[in-house]
């Protein structure tokens, strides 16, 4: 039988099984995780609390695994954005919006005292179908401070651990975040909650015999240990990114895995004779199917066509996955979801805005990361700010530890030299010029291939 009392906040452990993220090892990982899948969600419960604290009508759902550990199944966001309010796990090393941090700071000694229990209804480990029953009902509304629908990735998670259900692009993709070498942290923390899986499911069913298995679900089973896994693995890279979909998946005229590496599959075809020794339909059939191919070979090409670095297309990609991190931030974030809408062929002038506005930002971001243990300022001694192109060197040298990490300065050799040429078309001169000059302007002609050049040190301040 249920019980429904108050229950403390520090009393109540996150589900780590949460089905919007694969299984985390603590709490403080389940948090991060959350707000890395959704953080216009979990923000938004955050300051729905602060402004009008916990209503007692909405009740926690907890499963009492034996005394002591009560165990949160509906309610973690609820739970997890009050634990920080509270100081029970820290702000620190969390993307934390600054509005949201200030307003945590301020929070009154009566509003924690209001807010350190929750209501909660417990029930026994013995009742967990009735609860998983209850959890699964429990995501419908749609406002953002309300509960936060499952996705394809929770309903695949759900239905595969609850119910027994086959769930093999599940399966891969978690493998892939384990295992998977082509992927950022940031990546990793996003896909864990949201990833187009109907469209892996869709590119395993073609992949598996080409790959020597005779279904996705057995090839899931063998990942890593695949041939061709750097081909599955960018094929499985470039879902996450939307950069391939069901269109080019299910082009019967265009073989879409042959892009990756893979090899193509064979078709037969040719003329036959006819007993007379003249060709016949046979002859005809076998022109048809050469001409066909011929098709399919050149439709393959066009829609396999690997895109240029100079391509605007190619910098777009960049901007989609760039998922900054860190305090102060969240304006940033604002101009990346602005700058992928921009067409740099057409508006040249206000991504160059948006790019000059992304890099003194995330400058500012980064040496307010560091300035406690040694590293670069964003300000003097007076307290005015330093010419960006100076604060870019330092971080430079901060970032390449002094030129010592050789890996490091080859991938930032490129933008540091590029920004800080006076003559270049986006080094910080001539951004400067761009704001403050009426006549100074930018053809877009090169701007995709500077962009590409100093997009790396841009990543780096933000990761």
């Amino acid at each position: 039988m249920a019980q429904t009392k108050l229950v403390a906040v520090k009393d109540l452990s996150l589900d780590l099984g949460n089905f919007r993220t694969v299984k985390q090892p603590d709490e403080r990982s389940a948090i991060d995780a959350m707000i890395s899948t959704s953080p216009d969600r979990f923000w938004a419960l955050t300051e729905s609390l602060l402004d009008d604290g916990y209503l007692p009508t909405e009740s926690v759902i907890v499963l009492r695994d034996g005394a002591r550990r009560l165990t949160v199944k509906e309610g973690n966001r609820r739970v997890a954005a009050l634990k920080l309010v509270h100081k029970i796990h820290p702000l620190s090393g969390l993307d934390v919006p600054d509005e949201i941090a200030n307003r945590i700071k301020a929070v009154t000694i009566s509003w924690r005292r209001e807010n350190s229990s929750v209501p909660c209804t417990v029930y026994d480990v013995g009742d967990a179908e009735t609860v998983d029953r209850i959890v699964t009902l429990a995501h419908g509304k749609g406002e953002k401070a309300g509960r936060d629908q499952w996705n394809a990735v929770a309903r695949a998670r759900h239905n595969r651990d609850i119910n027994g259900a086959t769930e093999s692009a599940l399966d891969l993709l978690e493998k892939y975040l384990q295992h998977g070498k082509n992927l950022t942290p940031s990546q990793k923390a996003r896909w864990s909650g949201a990833f187009p899986l109907s469209v892996l499911a869709e590119a395993m069913k073609r992949l598996a015999p080409r790959l020597g298995f005779a279904s996705a679900t057995v090839m899931a089973g063998h990942y890593p240990n695949v041939t061709h896994r750097g081909a599955l693995e960018s094929i499985v890279h470039d879902i996450g990114l939307e950069q391939l979909g069901f269109d080019r998946i299910r082009d019967k005229a265009a073989d879409f895995a042959v892009a990756y590496g893979l090899p193509a599959v064979k078709t037969t075809g040719g003329a036959a004779k006819t007993k007379g020794g003249a060709q016949g339909a046979g002859a005809k059939t076998g022109a048809t199917k050469g001409a066909a191919a011929a098709a399919t070979r050149r439709k393959q090409a066009a829609a396999n066509k690997a895109i240029a670095t100079g391509d605007p297309r190619a910098v777009k990609r960049l901007f989609q996955d760039f998922a900054p991190r860190g305090k102060k931030r969240d304006k940033l974030v604002a101009l990346r979801d602005e700058i992928v809408t921009l067409d740099l062929r057409r508006t040249p002038l206000a991504y160059c805005f948006v790019v000059r506005s992304m890099f003194e930002l995330s400058a500012k971001a980064y040496c307010a990361d560091h300035v406690a243990t040694g590293g670069p300022s964003a300000t003097k001694a007076t307290g005015e700010d330093r010419k960006l192109v100076d604060v870019l060197r330092d971080i430079t040298n901060h970032l390449t530890k002094n030129k010592t990490d050789k890996t490091k300065l080859k991938e930032l050799h490129g933008a540091i030299t590029e920004l800080a040429k006076t003559d270049g078309i986006l080094s910080v001169t001539s951004m400067n010029q761009l704001v403050h000059n009426p006549r100074f302007s930018i053809a877009p002609s090169d701007l995709a291939v500077v962009v590409a050049n100093i997009f790396p040190l841009l990543e780096e301040m933000s990761s």
